[in-house]
């Protein structure tokens, strides 16, 4: 997974947050602090912090499946109704 999983693995988001901050300290990466309001978003039920979801990022690769289609409706497999859109 990476270099940050040694670091940061297995931590909890806060302190990830924390031990992160100081890192980037450490390593000159910090330009300025400023205070900065922020709206957090919160759980209507629980109010806890509602924190977004990283996911794997995936893509099909469509060519394939726009050929096969294209040539459906050309040997009129496949009907498309109205016919004025068969052209696009």
């Amino acid at each position: 997974l990476g270099w940050w999983k040694e670091a940061y693995g297995g931590l909890d988001r806060y302190d990830v947050r924390t031990k992160l901050w100081a890192d980037m300290e450490g390593e000159g990466l910090v330009i300025k602090v400023e205070p900065h309001d922020q709206r957090v978003p919160r759980s209507q039920r629980g109010g806890e912090i509602i924190e977004p979801m990283v996911s794997t990022q995936w893509f099909v690769q469509m060519q394939g499946m726009a050929d096969a289609s294209l040539e459906a409706v050309k040997s009129g497999e496949v009907t498309i109704i109205p016919s004025r859109f068969e052209k696009m």
